[in-house]
């Protein structure tokens, strides 16, 4: 049997860990991804530590967030709908400005100097890495609603893309930048986002494995809030699922080998 050794610094000391081969290659697990509402997700790891994205101020936006504290918090961009980072206690936060590729980084409620394109993270453990590539909320150059910033992330073996409010067709270069992708969670709703049809001219630019899609009417918003459904996003494709509950689980090993449509219920919804 064959072994690898990993070395880590802590302080000053360094801590040795021996895993087998046969281990390592079994070491990625699964990731459960339920859907809060909006552009919320929340990420549970199997050794319990949790992601959230894109958490909206609750007085105004009428879904629910997660009452546990989580480990990490991102946000794609300074709007009310994606920047309640306040409303859920959390280690440390990751804030895009769309502008630039790096994040402004809070680790226990204290900012670090400087920004981060890669920050280091600790999720108990798991291996993880991170970075955000600019991009707009509209399809003016920002002059409409400003910047956004394209979250990408891996962790157990799986590439996730949060797109944010995406307001534009990506570009060659953020295409390069976000590629692979495994699970891509697209806004389709339209007027303040890209609408159903730039939204699949991005899954086709993408190729994700899975793609869940998000920042679209529902039942609980009101009948002034101007976005539309996810009906009009879901036609054309081949596979889709229609899921009874708010979540599903994800591993590495077991994406779909076609692309598949993942239709999740809001946290709480009947």
């Amino acid at each position: 049997m064959k072994f690898i050794l990993y070395a880590t610094l802590a302080g000053l000391g360094i801590a040795f860990t021996i895993f087998s081969e046969e281990a390592m290659a079994s070491q990625p697990g699964s990731v459960t991804l339920e859907w809060y509402g909006h552009s919320c997700f929340l990420l549970t790891l199997e050794n319990g530590a949790k992601i959230l994205t894109d958490p909206y101020d609750t007085t105004r936006i009428p879904y629910q967030l997660p009452e546990e504290s989580v480990n990490l918090i991102f946000s794609t961009h300074d709007h009310f709908d994606h920047n309640a980072v306040d409303m859920v206690p959390s280690r440390t936060i990751l804030r895009a400005n769309g502008r630039e590729p790096t994040f402004r980084v809070t680790v226990n409620g204290a900012e670090l100097k400087g920004e981060e394109e890669s920050p280091s993270i600790d999720l108990d453990g798991k291996a993880f890495s991170c970075s955000t590539v600019p991009s707009f909320h509209d399809d003016r150059g920002g002059a409409l609603r400003g910047a956004n910033g394209i979250i990408r992330f891996t962790v157990e073996g799986i590439t996730f893309v949060h797109l944010g409010d995406l307001g534009e067709m990506l570009d060659s270069v953020q295409v390069k930048q976000l590629k692979p992708v495994d699970v891509l969670m697209v806004p389709v709703g339209g007027y303040y986002t890209i609408d159903a049809e730039v939204a699949k001219q991005v899954v086709a630019a993408l190729s994700p494995r899975i793609v869940i899609p998000m920042h679209y009417k529902t039942a609980v918003l009101s009948a002034g809030f101007p976005i539309e459904g996810v009906a009009p996003f879901l036609e054309g494709y081949d596979h889709v699922n229609r899921r009874a509950s708010s979540s599903i689980r994800i591993r590495a090993d077991q994406l779909p080998e076609e692309l598949t449509i993942e239709v999740l219920k809001y946290h709480g919804q009947d």
